[in-house]
């Protein structure tokens, strides 16, 4: 994880500098509002353990070196954009620090770019294994299950993807299994007809003809085509016409119990059934993010050791005791008690299940 952004951090800087130089002002500053949306949603997330790790290793230390480095050189080559945050930034992480600093960011040179640091093999891997993740979330929105619950298995279209990565979009999108290279037609619904305002005001009388001859064809492989912008043919009456992304209209759904979602050449589909098993594991899920919300209320400090109370959900508690020792190390909780009678319970829903829960420092 840190060579990979340290290298998409060397490609920024040596791109924007390109587009600078080219006058490109609008080029420059989408590939740094992308490179922030990776180093905040993709970076961050996925190091999070090492921030957060109480102990002062050199995987805790590589972390924040990692960042402290990146936030400097990104607000460098940020601050002709937004000089006064950059400019905020910079004092704090810097001049704070190193009194020799120059005392502005804009009194510093611009950031040297370190071609041995870049490795585009490993950001094109990165960056694919992101846009897997990204499509999985959405997925997911589209038929309104919760990251937290977890999913049997998660179907790709695409044939390679390196085991290291594979791990990563299991965790992340919370699946028990990859099956990679899936024929997505066996998972998805397309639907493929006329944009009629266009090929019906050139070709009216033909589009009975047309819709029966898009009808024959492989639908996949023609929504594949058309969503990455290519071009098929038809001949209707020896008319020869051409089907593009301006001349039909393309739907791709899930078929029952999968969820869909695709760009480009990459299909993903997930299998949406919930076995009991898998409730239960969603449960304790909903339920760590309740008790860690609750710690956050309360003003808890991180390190804080807690009791835990649940009551009047005879359900949730037998998953709160199936799974009471992973529930205390996960919230420092030394003890659970229940059906305890307290008046400072919280009424909580966890995933439609209603249950009583408090905590005490």
């Amino acid at each position: 994880m840190d060579k990979w952004i340290i290298s998409k951090l060397n490609t920024l800087v040596k791109e924007v500098a390109e587009k600078l130089d080219n006058y490109d002002i609008t080029g420059a500053a989408i590939q740094i509002e992308d490179f922030t949306d990776s180093l905040s949603n993709w970076y961050v997330r996925r190091n999070r353990e090492r921030f957060w790790s109480q102990n002062l290793n050199n995987e805790k230390i590589g972390a924040y070196v990692t960042l402290y480095n990146v936030l400097v050189t990104l607000c460098k080559i940020s601050a002709p954009f937004v000089p006064f945050i950059t400019d905020e930034i910079y004092q704090n992480l810097v001049t704070n620090l190193d009194p020799k600093a120059p005392e502005s960011i804009h009194l510093c040179l611009w950031p040297e770019v370190d071609e041995t640091l870049i490795d585009k093999k490993l950001e094109q891997e990165m960056d694919l294994a992101y846009k897997i993740v990204k499509l999985g979330r959405s997925a997911r929105n589209s038929v309104n299950i919760k990251n937290r619950q977890p999913l049997s298995k998660m179907l790709i279209s695409i044939n390679t993807l390196p085991e290291y990565y594979a791990g990563i979009v299991k965790e992340e999108l919370n699946v028990k299994e990859i099956e990679l290279g899936a024929d997505m037609s066996e998972y998805v619904n397309f639907e493929i007809k006329p944009n009629l305002p266009v090929l019906g005001k050139e070709y009216g009388k033909l589009i009975p003809k047309i819709r029966e001859e898009i009808s024959k064809k492989n639908q996949m492989n023609l929504a594949n085509t058309v969503k990455n912008g290519g071009t098929e043919y038809i001949e209707i009456d020896d008319t020869q016409i051409e089907l593009n992304a301006e001349n039909l209209l393309v739907t791709m759904q899930g078929k029952e119990g999968f969820a869909f979602s695709g760009e480009g050449e990459i299909g993903v589909v997930l299998d949406t059934k919930i076995t009991k098993e898998l409730e239960e594991e969603g449960y304790l899920r909903e339920i760590l993010s309740k008790v860690q919300n609750m710690r956050k209320e309360k003003g808890f400090e991180v390190l804080d050791r807690i009791n835990l109370y649940v009551a009047e959900n005879e359900k949730i508690e037998k998953v709160i005791k199936k799974y009471e020792e992973t529930i205390k190390h996960d919230t420092l909780a030394n003890k659970i008690e229940y059906n305890a009678e307290r008046t400072s319970y919280v009424d909580t829903n966890i995933n439609g299940e209603k249950i009583k829960i408090d905590i005490e420092r």
